[in-house]
């Protein structure tokens, strides 16, 4: 049976991409060094470092390495339709179009028997000196990273407004676990974020009437349970909704939203963990490293180095 392979490269990162090894579809798919930083049956995610103290690249890659799981894919839409490497290249390039701060994407790829796909990857730029928030809190909470109030208001406060000028935009995220948002200090300075792992199927736009808004703030919840206040939260809803005090039809989406929390709690507190396994172990591995250059003055306060990052 043919096997075909395809990759599209944004021109302005295809020399870097070349340098990092990531230009052809049998070397991303044979590529078994970098740091790994989540990982599931189907998908890993690795991050490759860039040369000569340039931003990295993060590599996530979709295997197909069964029929049941080709044809599978080809019923969701592969066959006919996009695979999920270029369907997350599409919705990153889009939220960014629109203003919504995203992660940069930079490359895609296929590799196909017959018309089944059987590996599919994206290519993200590495936001320098960012961690995903649930690494961010584990390390808050560990007495790692030092956290006063003034800063805990003001990353809510950062958050509330970026969370509420993508749904203001109406385009949903999908999947906005904190696992799927890198938080860093900008050069100003203050607290800010960018959204990853967007999910395609769900990333449109929705009628304003509907309440899907609700399920958004539901998956932020659940992520931000073990690791804050009722006060915090509270704070973060009358930010994101630009109001002093409660309404009775805040407080009513606020019980919606607690109501939605228990559908993902088990799941979310699973994946809470395994993110703190990876950043152990990754911890590990750069303990065991030899020592590398420090990074340059401005890596902020509130950003928490060393900590895997996802792309």
């Amino acid at each position: 049976m043919l096997w075909t392979d395809h990759i599209r490269l944004d021109p302005a990162y295809r020399a870097a991409l070349e340098a990092a090894g990531l230009a052809r579809v049998p070397d991303v798919l044979a590529r078994v060094d970098g740091k790994v930083v989540a990982w599931s049956r189907t998908t890993e995610t690795t991050h490759i470092p860039g040369l000569n103290g340039e931003p990295g690249f993060y590599l996530k890659r979709y295997f197909y390495p069964t029929w049941k799981k080709r044809v599978r894919g080809a019923f969701r839409g592969t066959f006919f339709g996009v695979h999920r490497g270029l369907a997350e290249f599409r919705a990153l390039r889009n939220m960014r179009a629109l203003g919504i701060s995203a992660v940069r994407p930079v490359g895609y790829g296929t590799r196909r028997c017959g018309h089944f796909v059987t590996a599919c990857f994206l290519i993200t730029e590495e936001v320098p000196a960012a961690c995903n928030l649930t690494t961010f809190a584990q390390r808050v909470a560990a007495g790692q990273v030092p956290l006063s109030p003034a800063d805990r208001w003001a990353l809510i406060a950062r958050l509330a407004e970026q969370v509420a000028g993508m749904h203001a935009a109406g385009f949903s995220h999908g999947q906005l676990f904190w696992r799927n948002v890198l938080l860093r200090t900008s050069l100003a300075g203050e607290p800010e974020f960018f959204f990853l792992d967007a999910q395609p199927r769900r990333w449109r736009q929705l009628r304003t009437t509907s309440k899907w808004w609700l399920y958004e703030l539901a998956h932020l919840t659940v992520s931000a349970l073990p690791f804050t206040r009722r006060s915090d939260r509270l704070r973060f809803l009358l930010h994101y909704s630009q109001v002093a005090r409660l309404t009775p039809e805040l407080r009513d989406s606020a019980r919606r939203v607690a109501a939605l929390t228990r559908h993902w709690q088990q799941h979310e507190t699973q994946r809470i963990k395994m993110n703190q396994l990876f950043d152990q172990w990754n911890d590990q591995l750069e303990r065991d490293a030899p020592p590398v250059t420090p990074a340059p003055d401005g890596a902020a306060a509130l950003s928490c180095s060393g900590a895997g990052t996802r792309p």
